[in-house]
C-alpha cells in the first residue's frame, strides 16, 4: 500500500468534491498525517496506514506490522473536542470520505466504521430566531396605535405580517388586483420557491384591505402598499418603522422575518397540525417550517397573563375610537 500522503494526493484528484471542499479536505488530511507522525515519531511521508501499530517478539524483533484502527480515529478526536464542533464535522467528514475511497479502491477496512467517537453528542444547541410573545405583540401595537404618522398603513402593513405568516417581499409585492376582498383571500405570484399559492385572510380582513385600497384611490395594478412619493414601500422603508416602534415599545431587536418565524410559533402553540402551517408558509420541506417553529416559546404553552389583557383591552378602546373597522 502506497504512504499516506500518496494516498491523500491519489483521493483527491481522484474525487468529485467541489475546489472549496477539496482544499478544506486536504487542510485536515495533512493535520491528521501530522498527529500521526508527531504519535509515532515519524516523517510524514513515512506514514503508512496498514503499518501504524508494529508488533515484536520478546527481543524486538518485527514480526508483522497493524493497520490504523478505531481507537487510534477517537483518540483523534478527542483531542478536536475543545476545538468546538465545526472543526469536529469537518475532520469527521474528511475522514469518512478518505476511508471510504480506500475502501473502495484498495479494499482496505474502513476504521470509522467501529470508531465510538459521536459527532452528534456534541452538536450545538439550535440558535433559533427571536419571535414575539403575544404580550410583545400588544405593546408593540400599542406603540403603532400611539405614535404612527400613517396609523392606517403601519396598522394594516404590520396586522398582515403577523397574520399570514408571508415574506416581507410578498406584501410588498402585492398588488390590489391579486386580492379577492370578499372571500378574504389574496394570491401570491412571485415566492420564494417560485410556486403561486392563495394566502387566507383573518375573516373580515379582505373588507378592511377594500377600504384601504379605496380611500388610498389604489387602482387594480397598484401595489397595495406605497410611500408617500406613490412609489412601492421597500424593505429599508419597514425595517426602520420595525426599529422605532421596537425601540418606543422597549423590546428586544427582531428583524423582519422573525415576523414569519412568530407567525409560525404562534399557529403551532394553538396546536394547528405541522404540515398546515408547512402550507401556509409554503415551505417545500417540512423540517423547514420546523426550524421556525421556537421550542423555548411553547415550554409557555398556553399562558395567558393578567396585565397582557389589560393592555390588550386599552388598545381595543383607542382602536375603536379611531373606527378601524369600515373607516380604516
Amino acid at each position: 500500500m502506497d504512504s499516506l500522503l500518496e494516498n491523500i494526493e491519489y483521493f483527491l484528484k481522484n474525487s468529485r468534491l467541489t475546489k472549496e471542499t477539496n482544499e478544506k479536505y486536504l487542510n485536515r488530511l495533512n493535520d491528521f498525517t501530522l498527529y500521526l507522525a508527531t504519535l509515532m515519531n515519524e516523517k510524514k511521508e513515512e506514514i503508512y496506514l496498514d503499518k501504524v501499530y508494529v508488533e515484536k517478539d520478546s527481543v524486538g524483533v518485527l514480526i508483522r506490522y497493524h493497520p490504523i484502527d478505531s481507537a487510534l480515529l477517537d483518540s483523534y478526536f478527542r483531542t478536536l473536542i475543545y476545538k468546538g464542533f465545526s472543526p469536529m464535522k469537518s475532520n469527521h467528514n474528511a475522514l469518512s470520505s478518505f476511508f471510504s475511497f480506500l475502501e473502495k479502491n484498495y479494499n482496505f477496512k474502513n476504521p470509522m466504521v467501529d470508531i465510538e467517537f459521536r459527532l452528534s453528542e456534541y452538536t450545538p444547541e439550535k440558535k433559533y430566531s427571536r419571535v414575539l410573545t403575544r404580550g410583545n405583540i400588544i405593546k408593540f401595537f400599542n406603540a403603532i396605535v400611539t405614535n404612527s404618522k400613517d396609523l392606517k398603513t403601519d396598522l394594516l402593513l404590520f396586522c398582515l405580517l403577523l397574520s399570514t405568516g408571508c415574506r416581507i417581499s410578498e406584501i410588498l409585492d402585492l398588488q390590489c388586483k391579486d386580492i379577492d376582498f370578499e372571500n378574504d383571500t389574496f394570491l401570491l405570484k412571485k415566492t420564494k420557491n417560485n410556486h403561486q399559492r392563495i394566502v387566507n385572510l383573518r375573516p373580515g380582513m379582505g373588507r378592511i384591505i377594500e377600504t384601504y385600497a379605496y380611500k388610498r384611490n389604489r387602482v387594480v395594478t397598484d401595489f397595495l402598499f406605497l410611500n408617500c412619493k406613490n412609489n412601492k414601500l421597500t424593505r429599508t422603508d419597514v425595517d426602520a418603522l420595525l426599529k422605532e416602534y421596537l425601540r418606543l415599545s422597549n423590546l428586544p431587536p427582531i428583524n423582519i422575518h422573525g415576523f414569519r418565524h412568530t407567525f409560525a410559533t404562534l399557529m403551532a402553540d394553538e396546536d394547528t397540525p405541522i404540515n398546515f402551517i408547512q402550507q401556509m408558509l409554503g415551505h417545500k420541506s417540512i423540517q423547514s417550517t420546523k426550524s421556525y417553529i421556537n421550542p423555548h416559546y411553547l415550554r409557555n404553552k398556553n399562558l395567558r397573563i393578567p396585565e397582557n389583557q389589560l393592555v390588550l383591552n386599552r388598545l381595543k378602546e383607542r382602536l375603536k375610537i379611531k373606527s378601524v373597522e369600515r373607516d380604516i
